[in-house]
């Protein structure tokens, strides 16, 4: 395990890993239990890390750069130019983000603020992984302390049922090592293109069939159903897919169909703790000119 400081160019190997959560969650902690060693100043005090600083990293052959940003406060509660400004720059490290590791502390629990944050990085586009920690500090724990725990937490963040959840120890070391490997395999996720052979089978199988009637899905507002006559990849950094439909009236799927083919497409390519963007687009039809 090798790392530096030094930023003089950019690699495109390199996986960007943005640590990100509440004050005080052990954010700077985790970072150096991944670095082997006390690199950035841990406090008691909730706020203390103000600046996101980056270091470099390199395990196995695969290289990081990690980003320990300041916590994030909703700004109507931030007093402190200092905190105004932290909230700012933790924004811009998500920017810059690839994968985000989301820190959630065990004895607290999931709060609102920790849903806010999670918001922030899926509107980025970052792949997420949940690390709750302060595991060990978790009180008569059993065997079904854990499946408790992130039943809890995915009633609370259900936008983020496809997140991965390890329960660490930064003052430990508990599983933290186990988080590179995860972001790894989430960062492949979010750059995987599915070929067009089998995004055709996919559509054949869980568009045409199930639905019947040529693709047919239902419309917002109860409005007539749709066409939905195919669907293609558009993009990668995440993934993005673009339904084409036509018919229906003058309104677009509804929300739940949305979430239908995500979950179909998670379930055949995994997609393993990517978000994924659903956009339709509805094909106009020609109208005939009377003269």
């Amino acid at each position: 395990m090798d790392f530096t400081e030094d930023f003089e160019e950019p690699d495109e190997e390199e996986i960007k890993l943005a640590i990100i959560g509440r004050p005080n969650v052990g954010k700077s902690s985790i970072l150096n239990r991944l670095l082997g060693e006390d690199r950035v100043i841990v406090s008691p005090i909730a706020g203390t890390t103000r600046d996101a600083i980056d270091t470099r990293l390199e395990v196995d052959g695969q290289k990081f750069l990690l980003i320990d940003t300041a916590g994030i406060r909703r700004k109507g509660k931030t007093t402190e130019m200092a905190e105004k400004l932290s909230v700012i720059m933790a924004r811009k490290a998500l920017d810059r983000a690839h994968v985000a590791v989301l820190v959630i502390d065990a004895v607290e629990g999931v709060t609102h603020l920790d849903a806010s944050i999670a918001g922030y990085a899926i509107e980025s586009g970052c792949s997420i992984i949940i690390a709750v920690n302060k595991w060990d500090l978790v009180e008569e724990k059993d065997t079904s302390t854990a499946s408790a725990f992130e039943r809890n937490l995915r009633d609370k963040m259900k936008f983020l049922d496809w997140a991965p959840v390890v329960t660490i120890s930064a003052l430990s070391g508990q599983r933290v090592l186990r988080l590179l490997p995860l972001v790894e395999k989430a960062n492949e996720a979010r750059n995987l293109r599915i070929t067009t052979s089998k995004l055709n089978e996919f559509f054949e199988r869980n568009v045409l069939q199930p639905k019947g009637g040529g693709g047919s899905a239902p419309g917002k507002g109860g409005r007539s159903k749709l066409q939905v006559r195919y669907l293609t990849q558009a993009g990668i950094r995440p993934p993005m897919f673009v339904l084409f439909t036509s018919g229906g009236g003058g309104g677009g799927l509804h929300f739940s169909y949305l979430r239908y083919i995500e979950n179909r497409l998670r379930a055949e390519f995994e997609f393993f703790g990517s978000p994924l963007r659903i956009k339709e687009r509805k094909k106009k039809t020609k109208r005939t000119v009377r003269r």
